[in-house]
Parts: C-alpha cells; sequence; structure tokens
C-alpha cells in the first residue's frame, strides 16, 4: 500500500511529491534542501486552523499559496491550501485525522516537539498530559466557580452592611415614633387659633402670620437639605465599602501574586536576550553557510585549476580531501546551528506565550474591579457636589431665615405676645409633626427596599455553600482524574518500555506533580534519579518512550509516525530499537530523515524502502 504526499511553497519546497510503502521509509537529502520543509509540511496535515494562523513563515516567502496534499492508493485522503491573508495564514480543508491536535506532539519526532523538548528540560508535564483529558474541564469549572464564590462573597459582605443599616433605621424610627407621639400630645394641649379673633390686628397680624410660614418653611428646607446631606453621606459610605472591597480584591490578587509585573518585566528581558542570542546565531549561521559555498566553489575551480590547490596565505598544498574535511565539519556546525535557532524561537514562543497569559490575567483582575472602582468614585463625586450644593442651599436659607426671624421678632413685638407665642408654637408644632412624619415614610421605604435584599441572603449563603462544596469536589475530583492520566501513562510507559526491551532503567514513571522519574540500580542500591540529571541521549531515549506511550494511549490508529533529526546526535542502538519497535506495533508508515553528502545525493529529497511492504 502507497502513500504520496505532495507540497506546494511549504517552507523552501516549491513543488515536491515522495511516495511512501508501509514499513521504514528514510528521506535522505543533503542539508539545506527541504528535510525540515517536508516534516514541517506534515505537521501542518494535522495542525488546528486556530494554530496555522500565525505560522506565515511556514509558507515559502515568495509565495502567497501553498497546499499539502496526502494520497493513499490514488485517492485523496486530505488536502490543505493556505493562502496569506495580511500577515496571517488561512487554511481551507480538514486535518488528516479527527484527533489531530494529538498527532503533532505524539507522532512528529522533531527538535522543536513540546513533548520532547519539555522533558529533555526537566519541565513538569501536566499541561502537556492532561490538555486532552477530562481534566481540563474540571479546570475550567472550577476557575468559573472560583469567580462566582468570589462575588457571593462581595454580595454577603454587602447583605451584612444592609443588616446593620436595618438596626440602625430601626433604633432611628424608634426615636422619630417617640418625638412624633410628644409633639402631638404638645400640640393636643395647645388652645385652638381662631383666626377670626386676630383679624383685628390687620396687616400686621396677615405679615406676621406670613413670616412664620415663612421661617417654618425655610427651616423645614433647611431640615430636608440636611436629611439628603444625611443620606448622601450614608450612601458614600456604602460606596467606599465596595470600593474598599474591590481595592482589597487587587491587593489580595497582587499578595498572591507579588511579582506579577516584575515576572512581565523579567519574561520581557528574557525574551529580548533570546531575540539578542538568536540575532548572534543567525549571524554566525550566515557565515557558515558562506563559508561552505567558499568550500564547494574552492573544490570546484581546483579541478579545473591545479594551481588553487595551494593555500593562497602559506603556499602549502591545500588537497581536495582537505577541502572536503573543511566541508563536513561546516555541515556539522551549521545542523548544530540550525538546531540552535529552533531552540531560540521555541523559547522566544514560550516567553511571549507566558508573558501573554500574565498580561491577560493581571488585565483581567485589575481592569474589571477598576472600571467598577471607577463609576463608583464617579458616584462619589456627584453626591459630593450635591453635598455642596445642599450646604450652600442651607447656608443661604439660614441667612434669609436670620432675616425673616428679625422682622417677625419686630412684628411680635406690636401684637399681643402671648398671642404670638401661641401662634407660632402651632406652627412649629405643626410643622415638625410633617417633618417627623416625612423622615418615618423615608426610613419606612429604605428599610422595605433594604429588607427585600437582606431576605436573599440565606438564598446567597445557600449558594455560596452549595458552590464552596461543589468546588472541594471538583478539585477532589480533578486531582482523582490527574492521578488517572498519570496511571494510564505509566501504564504505557512500562509497556513501551518492556517492548522496547531496554536495560538502561529499572523503571521509569511520571510522579504525581508530572515530574519523569527514573528508577536506576548502582552498587545493590536503588535509586530515583531526576531527569535532568541524564545524559543527551538517555533523555532522548526517555522522550521518545513517553511520545511512543502518549500514542498507544490517544492515537494508536494515526498511520505517520515522524522522526526527524533528533537521531543526529542519538545512540545508534537505541535508535535501531525504536524502529523495531514502531515495526513491531505495526505502524503503517515510519518516516525518517537522514542527512546526506552531496556526493552522494542527487541534490533532492529521496525516499528510500526499508522493510517488507504489507
Amino acid at each position: 500500500m502507497t502513500l504520496q504526499i505532495t507540497l506546494e511553497n511549504i517552507g523552501g519546497i516549491e513543488k515536491v511529491g515522495l511516495d511512501f510503502r508501509r514499513g521504514k521509509n528514510l528521506i535522505k537529502a543533503p542539508n539545506a534542501t527541504g528535510k525540515s520543509s517536508f516534516v514541517r509540511g506534515i505537521e501542518l496535515l494535522n495542525m488546528a486552523k486556530e494554530n496555522i494562523e500565525n505560522k506565515r513563515y511556514y509558507l515559502n516567502l515568495f509565495a502567497s499559496k501553498g497546499k499539502v496534499k496526502v494520497v493513499q492508493e490514488g485517492k485523496v485522503v486530505c488536502e490543505r491550501n493556505l493562502t496569506v491573508k495580511g500577515n496571517k495564514l488561512d487554511v481551507k480543508g480538514a486535518p488528516l485525522f479527527k484527533e489531530s491536535q494529538k498527532a503533532n506532539l505524539f507522532t512528529l519526532a522533531t527538535p522543536d516537539n513540546r513533548l520532547i523538548t519539555s522533558i529533555t528540560t526537566g519541565k513538569k508535564l501536566e499541561t502537556l498530559l492532561t490538555q486532552y483529558s477530562d481534566v481540563k474541564y474540571y479546570s475550567f469549572l472550577i476557575t468559573a466557580l472560583k469567580s462566582r464564590l468570589a462575588n457571593l462573597k462581595k454580595d454577603l459582605r454587602i447583605y451584612l452592611m444592609y443588616e446593620s443599616d436595618i438596626e440602625n433605621m430601626a433604633q432611628e424610627h424608634s426615636q422619630l415614633t417617640k418625638e412624633l407621639d410628644k409633639a402631638k400630645i404638645e400640640r393636643e394641649n395647645l388652645p385652638e387659633i381662631n383666626t377670626e379673633e386676630i383679624q383685628s390686628y390687620s396687616e400686621i397680624e396677615n405679615r406676621f402670620h406670613e413670616l412664620s410660614r415663612e421661617v417654618v418653611s425655610l427651616k423645614n428646607t433647611i431640615d430636608a437639605n440636611s436629611d439628603l446631606i444625611k443620606n448622601n453621606q450614608g450612601r458614600m459610605r456604602e460606596l467606599k465599602t465596595q470600593i474598599s472591597v474591590m481595592e482589597e480584591e487587587i491587593k489580595n490578587f497582587l499578595i498572591e501574586h507579588p511579582s506579577v509585573d516584575q515576572e512581565i518585566a523579567r519574561i520581557a528581558d528574557e525574551t529580548k536576550e533570546y531575540r539578542r542570542f538568536l540575532e548572534e546565531v543567525k549571524n554566525e549561521k550566515n557565515e557558515t553557510e558562506k563559508s561552505i559555498k567558499e568550500v564547494r566553489g574552492w573544490i570546484s575551480l581546483s579541478q579545473s585549476m591545479p594551481d588553487l590547490r595551494k593555500c593562497i596565505v602559506c603556499g602549502r598544498p591545500y588537497t581536495e580531501k582537505h577541502a572536503k574535511t573543511r566541508e563536513d565539519k561546516l555541515l556539522v556546525e551549521d545542523s548544530h546551528l540550525s538546531k540552535r535557532l529552533r531552540e531560540l524561537e521555541f523559547q522566544i514562543d514560550d516567553a511571549e506565550r507566558r508573558k501573554e497569559d500574565l498580561e491577560v490575567l493581571i488585565h483581567k483582575i485589575k481592569n474589571d474591579n477598576q472600571i467598577k472602582i471607577s463609576k463608583a468614585k464617579q458616584e462619589l463625586r456627584r453626591m459630593q457636589r450635591e453635598i455642596s450644593d445642599k450646604k450652600k442651599e442651607i447656608e443661604s436659607s439660614e441667612k434669609n431665615l436670620i432675616k425673616k426671624e428679625s422682622e417677625l421678632k419686630i412684628l411680635g413685638e406690636s401684637i399681643d405676645e402671648g398671642r404670638a407665642d401661641s401662634i407660632k408654637l402651632v406652627n412649629e408644632l405643626d410643622a415638625k409633626i410633617q417633618r417627623i412624619l416625612g423622615k418615618i415614610e423615608q426610613l419606612d421605604k429604605q428599610m422595605e427596599e433594604k429588607s427585600k435584599r437582606i431576605d436573599q441572603i440565606d438564598q446567597v449563603q445557600a449558594e455560596f455553600d452549595f458552590y464552596g462544596a461543589l468546588q472541594a469536589h471538583l478539585e477532589e475530583r480533578e486531582k482523582i482524574v490527574k492521578l488517572g492520566v498519570i496511571e494510564n501513562f505509566n501504564r504505557q510507559i512500562k509497556k513501551v518500555y518492556q517492548l522496547l526491551t531496554y536495560r538502561d532503567f529499572e523503571d521509569i514513571r511520571i510522579d504525581p506533580n508530572f515530574r519523569l522519574i527514573v528508577k536506576r540500580q548502582r552498587s545493590g542500591k536503588m535509586l530515583d534519579q531526576p531527569i535532568e540529571s541524564l545524559s543527551d541521549s538517555e533523555r532522548i531515549t526517555i522522550a521518545l518512550i513517553v511520545m511512543l506511550a502518549g500514542r498507544e494511549e490517544y492515537i494508536p490508529d494515526y498511520p505517520l509516525f515522524v522522526l526527524d533529526k533528533v537521531t543526529l546526535d542519538y545512540d545508534p542502538t537505541r535508535f535501531e530499537m525504536i524502529l523495531d519497535y514502531l515495526s513491531r506495533r505495526e505502524v503503517p508508515y515510519i518516516l525518517v530523515t537522514l542527512a546526506q553528502s552531496i556526493e552522494e545525493s542527487s541534490g533532492q529529497l529521496e525516499v528510500v524502502h526499508i522493510g517488507i511492504e504489507a
């Protein structure tokens, strides 16, 4: 059974189609002739659309369109068409495999594979190994619950504040009721004022009544404005409490994440340093490639010009053998520089992703609450302006009151003093009764409004308790599922390790913290050895074992497994055992890239089949 993969305008490839047979297939070519671009095309077969969008550099820089196509037994099984739109890539066509997101992670063994890089650098594997399990759902629910619980906790604080307000208002209501009863009794004990009895006072008495009413009205205005100021001050206390709660939430976030800003700055500096290193390596690589061209040009010229076979500096013989030795060394150096470039690009991408995640987190926490704080402060300023205006109005009313009372005093001296006192007292008591009734009515409305809201406190408390218990349950379930992921991976790792028949370690496992631990026996002692302490070849071996375990666990039916450049400095014996394992597990198509010297190659990508076609 044959499989053909065709690429157009991918990386340095303009157009190429390679045929593969079941079993092991070697993709052979000199360096810088398209092996990495071909592997990149295979990566595009599986990459999700949203991940391709920012991979403009995957396409040939001189092209606006590209294509990756897979044909099996004459039938097109996958075709992905890429188009440049601005600085983005648009893709049409479904991926090769329904579990496409897992394919690149567990079947594409390249130097920049995130799983291999994480393992060889000793990083935790939690995110990589749990992203395809139910853990992500639990994590999402737990995060949502934490946000909901924070809001409910804030509501409970406000409700408790309302309870205190209602208690204070109830006391004020009781005091006002006592004052009202007292004022009514005083009013009932006063003699009735018959206006006919004082009509003889004519204009003086009428003016006296008018002034009395104006004085009472001014006092009522002063009292009403004072009450409004008092209510605004109470509302301002509520707003300040809410602002304090939200500022405390921001403060708690900063306490829990004391160095987020520093970490963002540190990552930015780290990214800047990586980019500086990247430029240095690029320059070094350019110099190396220039030297390779010079050596190859010398070899070409030396065949027709024997005089060139001397060093132009010292005059000693400089043979073609010397030149090829120099070329081989330069090619090895160029290969190492290419590997270093990919590592730096991965480190830059990883640092930028971490920086973006931190910026999104701090923006969400700070910005959401800052908007609410800003609105609350705006309302505070409005109330302060209103209080200032009312104080000015009170000040004006008090000045006017002084004038009216002075005029009233003069008029009072011209009428019967006892009668005037009675009129004044009646008016004042009537006004006082009306003011008290107005205050009681206002308090009743406020108490009713807050009581209705407080009626919800039991429901909010019950909801808070329920979500708290649910969060604890989900966190426990998340731990159990994570342990299940670890258990499944450890089982598959053990299975792969046994089938490989390696004898380097007694055991390989992922610990509860998602770190890789190997068990090794030395001098009769069994020791746990962290991955960081192993040699490069051993770490690559373990990374491939975990990758194969992931394949067994998640996508055993995926038809491809690619080994690209991971074998440059890798133990040949272990490599053969990996290939033998893949053959025995009946992986349909095993693809291995292999660098050739220019003399041994046609200069183009070639496929050599090793094995028996099914």
